[in-house]
């Protein structure tokens, strides 16, 4: 057998060799399973989520299928993004990016529905946390309504209490303090800023209690 021959047997053996030790060995099993990123979840548990990862003490680390476990994973609403990680000699990292909670719908149930700005919800519950808007009304318009409500200055925003959705044309929030603007729809989003700014900079409208700029050129006051 000539040198060139033994050299080819020598790496057939050794991709033999690393084959049976990342897909057979024990010396590569899993032993650890790690969840990281569930903090402050509202319907997730490490042991909900390692259950249904489908991982195991005692399965392969090279048999984990990253694209299976995270379609499995995002299963559950709650769960925006998904990494999974190997790390040696026997842990593998399940690393969850949670949705943000951004508002809260109201159901015909009398309870909320958490859910972040693209609509998405994962959990009901009886009272909505403090500092997210509530929204009511049709959640056909619900981007419309986060278009709006992200575009607004940070001091507003943080006032808006609630969101009422009657139409795509008559969006209308309601503020802390009680005052309301009938925004109208998503359009012309600049202009009802400027507008916005100066009626609430001009003293006369200290008072105010409900502002019209759904036609930004002509709003109204009261």
């Amino acid at each position: 057998m000539n040198v060139r021959a033994k050299r080819l047997l020598a790496a057939l053996a050794l991709v033999a060799l690393l084959g049976y030790l990342f897909g057979w060995s024990s010396l590569l099993e899993v032993r650890t399973i790690k969840v990281i990123g569930i903090e402050g979840s509202k319907t997730l548990t490490e042991k909900k989520v390692i259950k249904k990862s489908g991982i195991t003490v005692g399965s392969k680390l090279a048999r984990v299928n990253s694209r299976t476990v995270a379609r499995a994973l995002r299963q559950y609403p709650e769960i925006a993004k998904v990494e999974i990680n190997r790390r040696p000699l026997h842990t593998v990292e399940i690393s969850l990016q949670l949705r943000d909670i951004d508002l809260a719908i109201v159901t015909g149930k009398g309870k909320y529905a958490l859910g972040d700005s693209s609509g998405v919800t994962f959990v009901e519950v009886a009272r909505p946390p403090r500092g997210i808007p509530v929204i009511t009304g049709d959640t056909r318009y619900l981007r419309d309504a986060m278009i709006i409500y992200q575009a607004l200055p940070t001091k507003i925003r943080k006032r808006v209490e609630q969101i009422a959705l009657p139409s795509r044309a008559s969006i209308t929030l309601s503020l802390r303090g009680g005052l309301s603007i009938l925004w109208g729809s998503a359009e012309e989003q600049d202009a009802k800023l400027t507008v916005l700014a100066a009626l609430l900079a001009a003293p006369e409208n200290k008072r105010a209690r409900f502002i019209d700029i759904a036609t930004p050129l002509t709003p109204t006051v009261k």
